[in-house]
């Protein structure tokens, strides 16, 4: 039986008694991201979005309340996720960071922007989703999308039977349903074709479960959570926020980054056309240097400094 590096199956325990699982990819010393994964998702998918383990970063993915190693946070809010952060970075001895998050975990990147202004350098949203907040939110959304963000906001108890359907599978037979979904051809061609790569197919499959590791309780509260109003205004983001998305997506309509766009005073945003959802292997590299480049000298932390204050 293979067993995983031990940075990939670590734990602190919050002020509240809860534990936060998260893992660690690339250097050490390098200067720190906070990653976060999708919906479902866990800290062992993060991988999926770059083409080879980073060299010029160190990331720090966790797991959200509820998947992977993380306990469940009743009654949780989007913007709790912002403390979460902050003790995992107290632990670290990380004053100063970047923030990211790909699809679901793009407003999870946005929450701790916002409630952390002061520590966090600059934000990403990477196929993130936007605010659900009219009904044209999900007019672009592909049909399953579409059904698990409708049944969040007006019949939990249903979604709750359509998540345990996906998780069995996850669970049981991840290699099918990867399969399944590369042949959906509402998909744009660009996602099925990224699907097919070898090395983004085994990462898919080996983490699928995780993110059902607890059952499906996190995940359906999540998706409740991404449903509803995000209980901060975009606007009053401080730190200086990246947006990246295709143009073809239909996970998370390009509308809704449109829309984060002119909502966010002075963010980037790059659509790449042709593009679906999976766009980060393919623009790692650009993304991560986009990040980088506003990272100052003054908040690297070498191994071993202490939390601040």
């Amino acid at each position: 039986m293979l067993t995983r590096p031990a940075r990939l199956d670590q734990v602190i325990r919050l002020a509240d008694g809860r534990v936060l699982g998260y893992a660690e990819y690339g250097p050490v010393a390098g200067p720190s991201l906070f990653l976060f994964h999708g919906l479902p998702g866990s800290r062992l998918a993060v991988p999926e979005m770059w083409p080879e383990d980073p060299l010029a970063v160190r990331v720090i993915a966790p797991d959200r309340p509820g998947a992977g190693s993380s306990a469940f946070q009743p009654g949780r809010r989007l913007t709790n996720w912002a403390d979460d952060v902050r003790q995992l970075a107290d632990s670290l001895g990380i004053e100063r960071f970047l923030v990211a998050g790909f699809s679901g975990g793009g407003p999870h990147a946005l929450a701790v922007a916002h409630g952390l202004p002061d520590r966090v350098i600059a934000a990403g949203s990477i196929s993130g989703a936007g605010p659900i907040d009219s009904r044209d939110a999900l007019k672009d959304m592909n049909r399953v999308n579409r059904l698990i963000f409708t049944l969040a906001r007006k019949a939990p108890a249903l979604l709750r039977l359509v998540v345990a359907q996906h998780a069995y599978g996850a669970n049981r037979h991840p290699a099918k349903v990867l399969e399944s979904a590369a042949r959906d051809r509402s998909l744009p061609e660009a996602d099925r074709e990224a699907m097919a790569n070898p090395r983004l197919r085994e990462l898919m499959i080996t983490a699928a479960p995780e993110a059902f590791r607890q059952g499906v309780r996190g995940v359906v509260h999540e998706a409740r959570i991404c449903a509803q109003p995000w209980g901060f205004d975009p606007a009053a983001i401080k730190p200086p926020v990246c947006i990246w998305h295709g143009g073809e997506d239909t996970n998370v309509p390009v509308a809704m980054a449109q829309h984060l766009a002119t909502r966010i005073p002075g963010s980037s945003l790059t659509i790449y056309r042709g593009e679906g959802h999976l766009i980060v292997p393919e623009h790692w590299d650009e993304i991560l240097a986009a990040l980088l480049s506003v990272y100052p000298q003054s908040a690297k932390v070498e191994p071993g400094s202490p939390p601040p204050g």
